[in-house]
């Protein structure tokens, strides 16, 4: 059996593309090049590509053609080494007592309830604070 992949949380996603964040950019395109030239295997929810394509075409200064945000994700969702992970109504009601126990908001709930459901305990993102429990451990591949 396979072991789960990390989960590259939607700001990895979207330092690909900053020109104004170098350092990260290079950091992000380090962990992204890892699994499309087929050494790594990475995850991510259809939040996170959802999330990612809000903020690339409406949220930064320098918008993205949509074009290129559908092609991204769509290379994404089509290369073997991602795990694209969906949720349903059931992950749904989890994140709602996950977000209670933990006190964390709705949004970051459901990703770590997408991630307990996919067998994933680790999380890139530059956001450590969000995700309180034992279960997942966040890595920001950003601090040296």
């Amino acid at each position: 059996m396979t072991a789960a992949p990390p989960l590259v949380d939607t700001n990895i996603l979207v330092y690909l593309f900053d020109r104004d964040e170098p350092d990260k950019r290079t950091i992000a395109r380090g962990i992204v090049e890892g699994c499309f030239s087929g050494h790594d295997q990475l995850a991510v929810s259809i939040q996170n590509l959802a999330e990612f394509a809000v903020v690339m075409t409406e949220k930064v200064e320098h918008p993205m053609p949509r074009e290129m945000v559908s092609r991204f994700i769509r290379d994404i969702a089509s290369f073997s080494q991602w795990w694209v992970l969906g949720y349903d109504a059931a992950c749904i009601e989890d994140a709602v007592a996950i977000g209670g126990e933990r006190r964390i908001h709705f949004w970051d709930a459901l990703l770590v309830a997408t991630m307990k459901r996919h067998g994933i305990t680790t999380l890139y993102s530059e956001d450590e604070h969000f995700i309180k429990g034992p279960d997942i451990r966040v890595v920001n591949p950003f601090i040296r």
